[in-house]
């Protein structure tokens, strides 16, 4: 009797929180930054959007209709997800973020920490997935993609709502949780999940984030033992990939393809990044200095090696299908 009143007790401290969470309805397109018009490709891509968000809030948290979030979401989805689009057809839902200031002389513990605490935003993720299975994905095989603040996001949905839900996780084709460290840790703690090996294992996650050789002050993206792998290689040694392997990078200004593309690529495990050296760090270093410091190229993750990402992923796609026909 006492350990039913203290659970009960302890139920019904969950409440105010979990009642306080808001319902998003992602029966309505609006709720979405990007669905198919038509349905093309054998294999969808699910995409949670980076850090866009730069509206001052109490909370530091961008709610799912903030129109300077939305608009930019717009933006940074042809910079990242369009690099699968030949491929595969991109579902991509707005959902409540926090804003760049909550990142501000932050580290990774602590937005592992915060991340956790976006209830909301933890809640709209799984809305969507939720609706996206149910309604829109028809058992396709599926891509997941995201960046930064989404991919944080994702490591959730990889751990969580995947391992419960193995009849969905087990058409995942592989996970591109690119700028946002994927550690021994976490894989230790979650060992239904395995990370990429070569250029064509499914059912894996893919992650890495690309910084100068030259990279000083704070990166709020540090973590020890963190798990990589080049983009261009697709090893996960130390091995020396040059610019001459590199099909082709994205202009953001222009949105053209630079071909042959700008960046080479060599994994540093003790800086837990990619070293690129062959771009002018000016030019591309990410203007965040209170949060990656100078010579950060996160901003650069995906165009960086976007012709490679795209056949990277129809190198795994056509192993799944083929593996799936078997």
């Amino acid at each position: 009797m006492k350990k039913f009143f203290i659970l009960f007790i302890y139920f019904l401290f969950l409440l105010p929180s979990a009642f306080s969470l808001e319902y998003t309805d992602y029966s309505n397109k609006n709720n979405w930054l990007n669905l198919p018009d038509k349905i093309i490709h054998p294999v969808d891509v699910f995409y949670i959007y980076p850090t866009v968000c730069s509206a001052d809030y109490k909370s530091n948290l961008c709610p799912i209709n903030d129109k300077q979030m939305q608009t930019s979401a717009k933006s940074v989805i042809k910079l990242q997800a369009e690099a699968f689009k030949t491929h595969a057809n991109i579902f991509a839902p707005y959902y409540t973020q926090y804003n760049f200031k909550a990142f501000n002389n932050s580290n990774f513990d602590k937005i592992q920490k915060d991340t956790k605490e976006n209830l909301q935003g933890i809640n709209d993720i799984y809305l969507a997935l939720d609706y996206y299975f149910k309604n829109l994905n028809s058992s396709r095989p599926f891509i997941l993609v995201s960046h930064s603040q989404g991919s944080a996001l994702s490591l959730i949905v990889l751990s969580d709502y995947m391992k419960n839900h193995p009849e969905i996780y087990k058409n995942m084709v592989a996970a591109y949780v690119i700028g946002y460290p994927v550690t021994k840790e976490y894989l230790k703690q979650n060992p239904h999940l395995k990370f990429a090996r070569k250029n064509d294992d499914t059912g894996v996650i893919i992650s890495y984030d690309v910084q100068s050789p030259n990279k000083t002050g704070i990166n709020v993206l540090y973590a020890p033992d963190t798990l990589l792998i080049n983009p261009l290689n697709w090893k996960r040694s130390e091995k020396y990939a040059p610019e001459a392997d590199n099909l082709g990078s994205l202009d953001e200004k222009t949105l053209k393809i630079i071909t042959p593309g700008v960046a080479d690529a060599k994994i540093d495990k003790k800086k837990g990044a990619i070293i690129c050296s062959t771009v002018d760090e000016k030019q591309y270093e990410i203007k965040l200095p209170l949060m990656f410091g100078k010579g950060s190229y996160h901003g650069q993750d995906f165009q960086f090696y976007y012709l490679n990402l795209r056949k990277n992923a129809k190198e795994r796609i056509e192993k799944f299908l083929k593996n799936r026909n078997k």
